[in-house]
C-alpha cells in the first residue's frame, strides 16, 4: 500500500510537471512562470549598389589609342588600383559593364570603334589582374559629351584640351560591397 501511494504521488507530480511544459500561459501555482522565447533576430541582406568609376582616357591611353600597349603608366596604376578594389571590396559582384567614351573630333563611327576598343582594352586588363567575373563591354562612341562650351571642329591644341573630360572610360560595378 505504501509502495502504491509513493507511486500515485510521484506520477501526479510528473502529471503535473507535464501540463506545466505542454500547456501554454498555464497559470497553475505549481507550474514555473513560462518566459517568452526571444525573438528571433532578422538581419536584412546587405544591399546591392551600383559603383560608378570613371576614368579619364587621357590618362589611360595615349590620344587617339587604345590598346594594352598604348596603356600609359598612370594608366596601368589606376586600373591595378580598381582591379585590387573590385577583388577586394566586394562580398558578390553581381555584373561590371565599362563604357567607352570619345570626344567628337572624328567620324562617329570611328568614335564607336575607338570607345569600344578602349572598354575591351580595360576589361582584357581587369581580367589580366585577377577581375574574373560577368564584364559587359559598350561604347558610347561621342554620344554623350560632359562638355558644352568647346568652339571649332579642327583638332587644335586648345580644342582638344577643352574636349579632354569627354574622353573616358566608365566602370559600373553592380553588387554587394563589404562592410567597412
Amino acid at each position: 500500500m505504501k509502495q502504491k501511494l509513493i507511486m500515485t504521488c510521484a506520477a501526479s507530480a510528473l502529471l503535473s510537471l507535464t501540463a506545466c511544459a505542454s500547456l501554454q500561459n498555464v497559470d497553475n501555482k505549481w507550474c514555473p512562470p513560462v518566459e517568452a522565447a526571444p525573438a528571433p533576430v532578422v538581419v536584412p541582406p546587405a544591399p546591392v549598389q551600383m559603383e560608378r568609376v570613371e576614368l579619364s582616357a587621357d590618362a589611360l591611353f595615349k590620344f587617339d589609342r587604345s590598346t594594352v600597349a598604348d596603356l600609359l603608366p598612370e594608366g596601368r596604376h589606376q586600373l591595378d588600383e580598381l582591379a585590387s578594389r573590385i577583388s577586394n571590396g566586394y562580398v558578390r559582384i553581381e555584373q561590371i559593364r565599362i563604357t567607352g567614351h570619345t570626344d567628337r573630333l572624328g567620324s562617329e563611327s570611328y568614335n564607336q570603334r575607338l570607345g569600344l576598343a578602349r572598354a575591351t582594352t580595360v576589361k582584357d586588363y581587369l581580367m589580366s589582374q585577377g577581375v574574373n567575373v560577368a564584364m559587359e563591354v559598350a561604347s558610347a562612341g561621342e554620344s554623350q559629351p560632359k562638355t558644352t562650351n568647346c568652339v571649332g571642329n579642327k583638332a587644335t591644341a586648345t580644342l582638344i584640351a577643352c574636349l579632354q573630360p569627354d574622353r573616358r572610360v566608365e566602370v559600373d560595378v553592380t553588387g554587394v560591397k563589404k562592410a567597412e
